[in-house]
């Protein structure tokens, strides 16, 4: 953000990672944020992520150093309207409600949001590209460009944009429709120019990742792979940790989500397009998961958020319609016989 305000670079770096701002983080995290090497190492990963900063820069003559967590926060509502106007597409008021007041309190969304930090903004536009592919592939190629300005927005926050492409890619393979091919090539044009315009060392990445976030010793494929299985245990490990030490809800609202997308079936003819949305989603989200195998208290989980919500208001559906019809059927049971009406 600085840098964007017209700060040198080096002074940029300096002021941030040595000055006032981080002393109580460099405090606590010596060897990352406290360690000038970790730091350097780290610059080219986030050089893309520019839209937020941006943002921040307009907002820095008001809230200064604060600005990049009002514009979390201001995230964090966008999420939040942007799970209830996804549900709103395919579910009644009461269900996308419930389901948005339900993600809303969900303590990683809470947590990350409440930091300086790119997470919910990312999702937030995730879930807008989300309902727009909905909308193309349903209501045709006028909602083309809400789709393309999503995915090129979120080229430049996070790196799940791969995320909604991947889900658009086998709708492309599984309708062969000329809305799905439209929906899967644009996808991939808007994301592209992030891609051009920041190159990212994927394997510089990759081995900081698996070497448990610190500087690695190699970075070549083979370290990777010598090291990717531990370090995928070791995540598993903490997310199973993390959840048994308290986080009940949070296991609850991932888990039920996730079941439910999966085994929870409708007659509805949209249902096709949602579930071949969501589903290739949950798996590319999982697979984004394992490609950063650190803990991160499920900061990087939210990127299942869409498919998760869209799982809970169809279980949230299904056993409104067995209340309601059990209440019909016992009142159906309580009405006098035949032949008294007569």
């Amino acid at each position: 953000m600085l840098e964007i305000r017209g700060t040198d670079q080096q002074a940029a770096l300096h002021q941030t990672f040595s000055g006032s701002i981080s002393a109580d983080l460099r405090a606590e995290d010596p060897q990352k944020t406290g360690n000038p090497a970790w730091v350097k190492y780290n610059e080219p990963f986030y050089e893309r992520r520019v839209v937020v900063p941006i943002a921040g820069a307009v907002l820095y003559p008001i809230a200064g150093n604060r600005s990049l967590l009002y514009i979390s926060l201001a995230g964090y509502v966008a999420v939040v309207l942007a799970v209830f106007g996804l549900l709103l597409l395919r579910f009644r008021l009461a269900v996308a409600g419930a389901v948005a007041a339900a993600t809303a309190v969900l303590p990683p969304l809470v947590e990350h949001s409440s930091f300086p930090l790119t997470d919910s903004w990312g999702l937030a536009l995730e879930i807008v590209a989300f309902a727009a592919a909905f909308l193309v592939l349903q209501r045709g190629r006028a909602w083309l460009l809400p789709w393309i300005a999503s995915i090129a927005l979120l080229s430049f926050v996070r790196d799940s944009t791969w995320i909604p492409i991947l889900a658009a890619a086998w709708c492309a393979f599984r309708f062969r429709s000329r809305p799905s091919v439209e929906l899967l090539a644009t996808g991939i044009a808007a994301a592209l120019p992030a891609v051009f315009a920041f190159k990212t060392p994927v394997r510089d990445l990759l081995a900081l990742l698996v070497n448990q976030s610190q500087v690695p010793p190699d970075t070549s494929w083979s370290f990777i792979l010598h090291k990717y299985p531990a370090a995928l245990v070791d995540l598993a490990h903490a997310d199973a940790g993390f959840l048994r030490h308290g986080e009940w809800y949070t296991a609850a609202y991932f888990a039920g989500g996730l079941v439910a997308i999966l085994l929870v079936r409708s007659q509805r003819q949209s249902d096709r397009t949602w579930r071949s949305l969501l589903i290739p989603a949950a798996l590319a989200s999982l697979a984004y998961v394992m490609a950063a195998p650190v803990f991160s208290a499920f900061r990087l989980e939210l990127v299942f958020i869409p498919a998760v919500a869209f799982g809970l208001a169809s279980a949230l559906e299904l056993a409104a319609e067995k209340v309601i019809a059990g209440r019909g059927a016992g009142l159906a049971s309580l009405r006098a016989p035949a032949w008294i009406r007569r």
